[in-house]
C-alpha cells in the first residue's frame, strides 16, 4: 500500500511539473509549485532508496526529507523568475467568465525591470491556469466583452496602462 501511494505521488506531481514546463498549464502560486516540486523529488528519492534497500529508519528518512527540502529550496531560489501578476483585465469571455485576456507583468529576480505579456487566461483550479498568447487586434467582439479592469497585483503606486 505504501508503495502504491509513493508511486502515485511521484507520477502525479512529476506530471504536473512537466505540464507546467512544457505546455500552457501555469501554476500561478509559488508555494503550490514548491510543494509539488518537493513531493516529486522526495517521492523519487524514496523510490530509489526502496530499490537500493536504504532509508530503513525514521531518522534517516527525516534527514533525507530535510536535505531534499533544502535542495528544492535552493533550486527554486536560483531558477524561479517570479510569478506572473495581472495588472489589467482587458477582456472577459461572454460565455465563460473564467476566461479572460489579461496584461501581466513579472519582476526579474536578478536584473532590473519587468517582463510583460498579454495572455488568454483560463482559470482551471485555484492555483492552476491555462495561458496562451493572444493578439488583441484579432479579438472577436461577439465572444469577448471589453473590461479594462485595473487589478494591480504588482502593487504599483500609480495606475499604469498597457504599453
Amino acid at each position: 500500500m505504501k508503495k502504491a501511494i509513493i508511486y502515485t505521488i511521484f507520477l502525479s506531481t512529476s506530471a504536473l511539473i512537466l505540464l507546467n514546463r512544457y505546455t500552457a498549464l501555469y501554476i500561478n502560486n509559488s508555494i503550490v509549485h514548491f510543494i509539488i516540486l518537493y513531493a516529486s523529488a522526495l517521492s523519487l528519492v524514496f523510490i530509489i532508496a526502496q530499490f537500493l534497500g536504504k532509508l530503513k529508519s525514521l531518522k534517516s528518512r527525516l534527514i533525507t526529507a530535510l536535505f531534499v527540502g533544502f535542495s528544492c529550496f535552493i533550486n527554486a531560489f536560483l531558477t524561479w523568475a517570479g510569478d506572473w501578476k495581472t495588472q489589467n483585465i482587458l477582456y472577459q469571455n461572454i460565455n465563460n467568465p473564467h476566461k479572460t485576456v489579461e496584461f501581466q507583468m513579472r519582476g526579474d529576480r536578478f536584473s532590473f525591470g519587468y517582463k510583460k505579456r498579454i495572455v488568454n487566461r483560463t482559470k482551471l483550479f485555484p492555483a492552476f491556469d491555462w495561458t496562451t498568447d493572444i493578439d488583441t487586434a484579432a479579438i472577436n467582439a461577439r465572444e469577448w466583452k471589453k473590461n479594462e479592469i485595473y487589478v494591480n497585483e504588482m502593487n504599483f503606486h500609480s495606475q499604469n496602462t498597457v504599453d
